[in-house]
This record gives structure tokens, sequence and C-alpha cells, in this order.
């Protein structure tokens, strides 16, 4: 059920929702909960946000391995990795401002990762 809700934050937050809201924008900071096993990231947001602790990252290598990892403000860092097909192709389609969800287990496996791309989602500044 947690799960079920939090997917449908997303989706509003990444913009996957029908209704649309011209010069909407968003700059949600990093939601990490280990307990749950979930990570929500605005990689511009992440980028921009004036403490030094927030931060998302991913990525895939030729071994075919993927690993996500998300710091929220307070320093609490969770993370996963994962060799399936699917998720690692998620990983690789990630732009440098993407919007990511990522759920994982108590082995740090990755058992979904989501990725959204939207003009709501704040871009990085330099």
């Amino acid at each position: 059920m947690k799960k079920t809700g939090m997917m449908w934050g997303l989706c509003i937050t990444m913009g996957l929702s029908t209704a649309s809201f011209a010069g909407a924008k968003d700059s949600s900071p990093v939601y990490v909960d280990p307990v749950n096993g979930v990570a929500i990231a605005n990689m511009g947001a992440a980028r921009n946000s004036p403490d030094t602790n927030m931060n998302l990252y991913c990525h895939t290598n030729s071994y075919d391995y993927g690993y996500c990892s998300a710091t929220d403000a307070s320093g609490t860092t969770v993370s996963c990795m994962t060799n399936n097909a699917s998720m690692l192709a998620v990983i690789r389609s990630m732009s440098s401002d993407a919007a990511v969800l990522f759920y994982f287990d108590s082995t740090g496996t990755c058992t979904d990762i989501m990725v959204g791309t939207g003009s709501h989602h704040e871009p990085k500044a330099p």
C-alpha cells in the first residue's frame, strides 16, 4: 500500500499526470526513506541545494551493473544496485535533469527504478 501511494505521489511530482499547469515549477528536496526502501530526487534540485549533503547519483557500466544513491539534507544516504536489464535501461535513459525514484530491499538490491523529465523540474545551475 505504501508503495502504491508513493508511486502516485511520484507520478504527480514527475509530471506523469494528465493535468498540466503552464509555468509550474518543482524544486523538491531529496527524499530518502531507509525503512520503506525508497528515494525520490530531482537532479537539478539536488545540485542546486544550498546544503552540502543533498545529492543523487546513478551509474551503469559495461559489466551490466547499475547503482543509484541518494542523500537527503540531513545526510541520510540510501543506495541500491541492480543487474536487471530493464532497470539498467532506465538508468541509461536518464537525462542530467531527470527526476528519479528508486525502491530497494533490505539487501540493497534495487526493486524498481523510475525516471521522468518535464519542464516543471528545476534544471541544474552551474
